[in-house]
């Protein structure tokens, strides 16, 4: 039995996110459907991450075990639709498994602010039609860093069972852009339901004036999660990169 490991990238828009659901078409039910069709035998998908609706990713990790030899690259890509596409196809270790073995997560968020953003980042940017104060969301991105509970960045979903909300963060670097539009980069070692979309909705409350940079510490005290900002919209986020060991 093989340990069949593939690198992702997908154009979140069309899709109900990763997971299969009734709602509409899924990443994991049309990558499904293609490997059937190519292996001729059923698949059972594993990801690294479970993307949200919307939500984008350059480098997702799915595995799934087969008895027969690996699908070629080629043969997936001439099948799938244009908004996915196989990056990597290889062979692990049988015990592999893409979310267990995770050692963290890099996502991008992109945003263009003030009045007019250009109509080709629609799909991929969140417009915040106000002026940003970059330094103060870069003051408040600090004091995020390190390991906390975060509580107050995790959305209320039935389904969800965390024996506890801690979680560390190891990086948010905020990059300015070109034309008005820059890109927040967070990387952690786990996140929470939403918890990525929070950070960025509260970095850019803070941006804004509406939140203080001191608000960000009582935030994190409080535990609760209308004392944070707004839900970054799903559209602007992009699962940039799994970290596994070396």
């Amino acid at each position: 039995m093989s340990n069949i490991c593939l690198l992702l990238t997908y154009d979140g828009t069309s899709f109900f996110g990763w997971q299969k659901t009734e709602s509409g078409s899924s990443v994991e039910e049309t990558l499904q459907t293609v490997l059937e069709q190519i292996m001729q035998e059923p698949v059972t998908l594993q990801a690294a991450s479970r993307t949200d609706r919307g939500v984008h990713a350059e480098g997702q990790v799915v595995n799934f075990m087969t008895d027969k030899a690996p699908p070629k690259k080629i043969s997936l890509n001439r099948l799938l639709p244009p908004s996915i596409r196989v990056l990597e196809v290889n062979v692990m270790a049988h015990e592999f498994h893409p979310s267990l073995d995770a050692l963290g997560k890099l996502y991008s968020y992109k945003i263009c602010y003030g009045p007019t953003q250009l109509p080709f980042h629609r799909y991929f940017s969140w417009h915040v039609p106000g002026e940003l104060n970059l330094d103060l969301m870069k003051k408040g991105a600090e004091i995020l860093i390190g390991e906390h509970d975060f509580s107050a960045f995790c959305n209320v979903h039935e389904n969800l069972n965390y024996p506890h909300k801690w979680r560390r963060i190891d990086r948010i670097e905020i990059i300015e852009l070109e034309n008005n539009r820059l890109q927040i980069d967070i990387q952690g070692n786990h996140f929470l339901y939403k918890m990525v979309r929070n950070l960025v909705g509260t970095l850019v409350y803070v941006g804004l004036k509406k939140l203080s940079v001191e608000a960000i510490a009582h935030i994190l005290a409080s535990k609760a999660r209308p004392q944070a900002g707004i839900t970054a919209p799903a559209h602007g986020l992009t699962l940039r990169k799994i970290f596994f060991p070396t």
